[in-house]
């Protein structure tokens, strides 16, 4: 059984740590800079900082993806931050209030899983009213960090003041990690359809742009996906053939060795989104889940076989996946 440090831990890394390879510390000078520390970001470390005997930074995923919004409220004028709040209230958006210890406020939101940076930041930016928004970047290049942000809970080193959670009066809340614990996540694509079709919009408009599309293609465009996947992910699906169409998707992402978070967020983020019409998150996930359990399934191409039946396909002789086969086994 874990002790109570362990599951405050284990909560503080579930809420908001994305990447254990590297953090940043906070200075105790120098105007309460931070800088890159390129070592493990161990238990230790973060206990050290939910003490207060150090502070740490947060950074985003190298995946491009997140699991919070932050929102940065660069004052201490209590209207500011009211601001933000009664528009997070107004779509249905949970959130926590944090003092950052020094000059303002951070605005909270969570994630029930990663969703990539683009989709974060159009939700964030239709109710920040203006404010800085973390995750700062839609795409982080590869082999760059991209901005931090403070993490909550621990001590601003230059001030020596608590970054605490606030109640609806803006005074700490009692039981830190209680209300943390308590404060429900959400699925960013319902919010944005239902609440925010025109900021949802956008993103559907960008992701038909190729001089704006910033979709991870080495997901989607492998070698050794079959064309026929690839094509089903980009066309999407029409209603009665979606959900073992996501099944076979699955599968063969599965296959290819993409992990079941990733899938979940292409299949959810670029063929969900192109389907008419969308199936629904929680049995989209369900599907998914089935196609991870248990040994690989494999769907073959024959004729009448369940990919065949019910993805389009231009035959063998007009496949790349096949010619790749090919010429793979022609060179062994």
């Amino acid at each position: 059984m874990k002790t109570r440090t362990e599951n405050i831990i284990s909560l503080f890394k579930g809420r908001f740590v994305h990447r254990y390879d590297c953090y940043p510390q906070q200075y105790t000078n120098n105007g309460g800079g931070y800088a890159l520390r390129k070592k493990i970001l161990t238990d230790q470390i973060i206990l050290s900082h939910l003490k207060g005997e150090k502070t740490i930074g947060l950074y985003g995923s190298p995946q491009s993806t997140t699991k919070w919004i932050c929102i940065d409220i660069d004052t201490t004028e209590p209207a500011a931050v009211r601001e933000v709040q009664n528009h997070a209230r107004r779509f249905n958006i949970p959130y926590l209030t944090e003092f950052s210890g020094q000059k303002g406020y951070h605005i909270w939101t969570f994630f029930h899983q990663s969703y990539p940076n683009k989709i974060a930041r159009t939700l964030a930016n239709a109710y920040s009213c203006g404010h800085e928004v973390f995750p700062k970047q839609d795409h982080i290049q590869l082999g760059k960090i991209g901005n931090l942000v403070k993490a909550p809970l621990g001590k601003h080193q230059l001030t020596n003041r608590w970054c605490t959670f606030l109640d609806k009066n803006l005074e700490p809340e009692k039981n830190q990690y209680a209300t943390l614990e308590n404060t429900s996540t959400l699925n960013p694509i319902e919010v944005l359809q239902t609440h925010m079709p025109e900021a949802w919009n956008t993103i559907n408009d960008k992701s038909n742009n190729k001089k704006e599309d910033h979709t991870p293609k080495e997901i989607i465009k492998i070698p050794i996906l079959k064309d026929c996947i690839q094509n089903a992910i980009q066309t999407g699906t029409t209603k009665g053939k979606r959900n073992q169409t996501a099944h076979i998707i699955a599968t063969e992402l599965r296959n290819t060795g993409i992990t079941k978070a990733h899938t979940s967020i292409l299949l959810e983020t670029i063929w969900n989104m192109r389907n008419n019409p969308p199936l629904n998150t929680n049995e989209l996930q369900t599907i998914i889940n089935s196609a991870y359990k248990g040994n690989k399934y494999v769907y073959g191409c024959k004729a009448d076989g369940l990919l065949r039946l019910n993805i389009p396909c231009k035959g063998p002789e007009n496949c790349q996946y096949f010619s790749f086969l090919k010429a793979i086994r022609e060179n062994h």
